[in-house]
């Protein structure tokens, strides 16, 4: 005796049937928790949309990169903003490590200066 087992993607949004290649389930993560959410491609977009400026203001800090290539480990030194806001926060008085991560409110102050 044979069995199939048919699988039907249903918009967890509206609750809409999802037609082969007409949407997708998403993963994304919030506040340490993961998820996933199948969306037609409507939702899709409109998923993308919403979060687009919260991506761009956003650091990735892991998961796949876009790029092609590969890397076999981290470099070492950080880029010439990173030095140049080293210094500037020097000059300014502020106290900044040599080496590490650059503090969040020491970024931003350099780039609204």
């Amino acid at each position: 005796m044979a069995k199939k087992t048919l699988v039907q993607l249903v918009d967890d949004f509206s609750g809409e049937s999802i037609a082969d290649g007409e949407g997708r389930t998403i993963r994304f993560a919030f506040d340490g928790a993961e998820y996933e959410i199948d969306l037609t491609n409507e939702h899709v977009e409109e998923f993308s949309d919403v979060l687009e400026r919260f991506v761009r203001a956003s650091r990735r800090v892991s998961g796949r990169r876009k790029t092609g290539g590969t890397t076999t480990g981290r470099t070492s030194g950080g880029n010439s903003e990173t030095a140049a806001i080293r210094e500037w926060a020097e000059s300014q008085g502020m106290k900044v490590a040599t080496r590490g991560r650059i503090p969040a409110d020491i970024v931003e102050q350099y780039k609204n200066r």
